[in-house]
């Protein structure tokens, strides 16, 4: 894990992934301030010079992206606040390819209904409403949600609970 990043860093580090991963304006990401808690950047509105300084944050505003071993992992909550900025890398999953995924199973490419997608971190849609992360290795499209998610997401498709994987985080 890096070590912990200035605010300055934080958003340089999201201006340069976002914009080129999702297609997010960085006009429209310079809005907000970016911080480091907990080995991930936090996106929040309030000003940085209104943030305690004699004391670490533990949370404020938003997660944004994670540390893990490929390099930044948006989370879901980013993904659905900038949904409509979304033009890049944004997989649309029919009702049957969600219920496939939610069981474990992967999506091969060619099933994929969106436009292009590279292997990476991708936003997954459902009738044109970003519901997810995901991670597409360049062959197979498999989600990213955390296990409360796809529980909530597998009861809205009527599945079985003990079909659905799922990550301890998002």
């Amino acid at each position: 894990m890096p070590e912990k990043l200035k605010p300055e860093e934080c958003k340089r580090e999201v201006l340069r992934y976002l914009p080129q991963r999702f297609g997010i304006p960085a006009n429209v990401l310079d809005r907000y301030n970016y911080i480091w808690s907990g080995s991930a950047i936090w996106m929040t509105s309030v000003p940085l010079e209104l943030l305690p300084s004699h004391k670490v944050v533990q949370r404020i505003g938003l997660r944004a992206l994670r540390k893990v071993l490929q390099g930044w992992k948006p989370t879901t909550p980013l993904l659905q606040f900038f949904d409509r900025y979304i033009t890049r890398n944004r997989a649309s999953l029919t009702h049957e390819q969600w219920k496939q995924i939610l069981e474990g199973k992967g999506i091969e490419c060619r099933e994929i209904l969106s436009g292009e997608i590279s292997p990476g971190y991708v936003a997954l849609e459902l009738e044109g409403v970003i519901i997810g992360c995901g991670f597409f290795n360049g062959h197979i499209l498999h989600h990213q949600l955390s296990k409360v998610k796809a529980v909530e997401l597998a009861e809205i498709f009527g599945l079985t609970i003990s079909e659905i994987e799922g990550s301890d985080e998002d």
